[in-house]
């Protein structure tokens, strides 16, 4: 079988004794050819001579083998569950900032507008006043003499109630309906 002094020689499957000297390339290249068929037929011996060992039908597991598949199993739910809670997380986040900018675009069309709205009254105003202005209108200016002027109402004073009537009372508890 395997002797110490002895290596396995890979090429022709011999034996080569240490200090034995390398061979030249030329019996390498020749030996080559034939040591492949070797090779192959004494794979085959030595498969065939090995025995196969029978396995024990059930040998129970050590304990820290077991606590650690044990661990195995709860890192892999507690990884499940907070990737998924992870997961919906930055749905959330990303829905919250594409709705955040979609409002804050139509806010900034509506202070656009609103400024423009305020651009053209004072244009329509300042028309107006060179309209107004202008010879042949027919607009008189005003003078004191013209001027109208018109006294509010007195204020009345609140009347007070009879003595026999009374603040209405408030329904019980019980009566008033749940959705108020």
């Amino acid at each position: 079988m395997h002797q110490p002094n002895k290596l396995p020689d890979p090429i022709n499957s011999r034996t080569v004794t240490r200090g034995s000297g390398l061979r030249t390339q030329r019996d390498r290249i020749s030996s080559a050819s034939n040591a492949s068929l070797k090779s192959t037929t004494v794979g085959i011996d030595r498969f065939q001579q090995q025995q196969v060992r029978q396995l024990h039908s059930h040998v129970p597991a050590p304990v820290w083998l077991k606590s650690l598949l044990a661990a195995q199993k709860v890192s892999m739910l507690l990884f499940v569950i907070v990737f998924g809670l992870s997961s919906i997380v930055y749905g959330y986040t990303m829905h919250t900032q594409t709705t955040w900018r979609t409002q804050q675009d139509r806010l900034r069309r509506w202070q656009n507008q609103e400024s423009q709205q305020g651009v053209m009254n004072e244009n329509l105003k300042q028309e107006l006043a060179k309209t107004a202005e202008a010879k042949g209108s027919n607009l008189v200016d005003p003078k004191p003499q013209m001027v109208v002027f018109v006294h509010g109402a007195p204020l009345r004073q609140p009347k007070s109630l009879p003595a026999t009537a009374q603040a209405p009372k408030p329904m019980p508890a019980s009566k008033i309906p749940s959705g108020y």
